[in-house]
């Protein structure tokens, strides 16, 4: 994912958060898709809530792996 984000050139921003936006996305996108799969609906929104949550605990995390594989 980062070596994808890096050949892509983003017209505002800089390379660091535009492969954060593109990673959280991929990770909110294939919750929604799993949870789909398993439920037979999108999820409602205190379910969506719960992933920001957890995302939001965690972004610091990701965002500094990202940075260390940009490096």
């Amino acid at each position: 994912m980062i070596n994808f984000s890096k050949s892509l050139v983003p017209s505002q921003g800089n390379i660091e958060d535009f492969c954060y936006g593109l990673v959280v996305g991929t990770i909110i996108g294939s919750y929604s898709e799993k949870f789909f799969q398993k439920h037979g609906r999108n999820p409602d929104n205190d379910e969506l809530i719960d992933i920001y949550y957890t995302m939001s605990l965690r972004s610091a995390k990701i965002r500094k792996s990202i940075l260390d594989k940009l490096v």
